[in-house]
């Protein structure tokens, strides 16, 4: 029976992620509506006590997958307070069987997880392990359908992952994500820049923006001390048409950089990002909370307008191999 749901996974990744996903979609999209509480309470300090920045369409695409495809173990790093982890859970919930194995650092983020699946009654699919997942042995790593990653965002780690566990995987079904990450033709704006203060273009060097939007800043492009010296720089675009506004792609951590570098080297079929796709599901609905997120974590098109950026990236396990083997054989 194992081998045969195995063949049947397998099966259904031959298509390609692309249609993969739309797949799933069209089984599984009368589901989302379910999940909507998720998106109205992601910036809910009393539930989710770091704020969820998991897109709509990135969440219902990966409840889509996790039903379509029917995962038995799932390998998470950083859940930070459950807000992504929560749509897999609800998945697995859905399906009546499977595992996420999840490890996160913070541990205040972690109780607040810990809540999160108990109130939401899915600590059966969660098996959340508190502390430095790099120092902590994970039971047969290589027999995961799902490698998760939405970590440091740094080469340094991500290397790491994909060293330690993902080139270890034996399945040739198995998945890999990486979030806040985007092709490089994305064309961007955060907290009304670029330009952001300090930068050639920006219009008025009389302007400052305030401390508390310089922190937000920081946040949301992860500039931490500790990752100064593994932080990529930015790439502003000026206007094409002297209509838009200045935009960037997006990507500002060397683990995007990596993932870039990665995806370039891989067919159409065996990656997509999902900023590429938005426009393919109209039935998910997936402009319904930009205004809502946007309005406390700015982020626009280059004409200002509020828009999530769906920063998460898919590959197949397969692929990803074979991409990381050719990009170290080119050092």
């Amino acid at each position: 029976m194992y081998r045969l749901l195995k063949k049947e996974s397998e099966n259904k990744l031959i298509m390609g992620i692309r249609d993969t996903f739309k797949k799933a979609a069209s089984e599984y999209a009368h589901e989302t509506n379910e999940l909507c509480f998720l998106p109205e309470n992601r910036l809910n300090e009393k539930i989710f006590i770091t704020q969820g920045q998991y897109d709509w369409l990135s969440g219902q695409l990966l409840y889509c997958l996790i039903r379509y495809l029917k995962p038995k173990r799932i390998l998470e790093i950083s859940p930070s307070s459950g807000y992504s982890t929560m749509f897999m859970a609800l998945a697995l919930k859905k399906n009546k069987g499977g595992l996420i194995f999840s490890y996160e650092l913070d541990l205040k983020a972690a109780k607040s997880a810990a809540t999160n699946f108990n109130n939401y009654q899915v600590n059966d699919f969660v098996k959340l392990h508190i502390g430095d997942a790099q120092q902590t042995s994970i039971v047969a790593p290589d027999d995961f359908n799902l490698y998760f990653l939405d970590s440091l965002h740094t080469n340094t780690f991500a290397r790491w992952f994909i060293e330690t566990h993902v080139l270890k995987a034996s399945r040739s079904d198995a998945l890999f994500h990486m979030h806040d990450i985007l092709p490089r033709h994305a064309r961007v704006r955060c907290h009304n820049g670029p330009p952001f203060e300090g930068t050639p273009l920006d219009p008025d060097p009389k302007i400052s923006i305030s401390k508390k939007v310089k922190r937000a800043i920081k946040k949301i492009l992860n500039i931490e001390k500790q990752m100064e010296d593994d932080r990529a720089p930015l790439c502003i675009y000026p206007p094409l048409l002297g209509k838009e506004l200045p935009t960037y792609d997006g990507n500002c951590t060397t683990e995007a950089v990596l993932g870039n570098d990665l995806a370039a080297l891989m067919k159409p079929e065996d990656s997509v990002f999902l900023y590429d796709v938005i426009d393919d599901y109209p039935n998910l609905e997936p402009l319904k909370y930009n205004s809502l997120f946007c309005r406390y974590y700015p982020r626009a098109d280059d004409k200002n307008q509020p828009m999530e950026w769906n920063n998460s990236w898919w590959c197949s396990v397969t692929a990803l191999k074979e991409a990381y083997k050719t990009l170290n054989n080119k050092k």
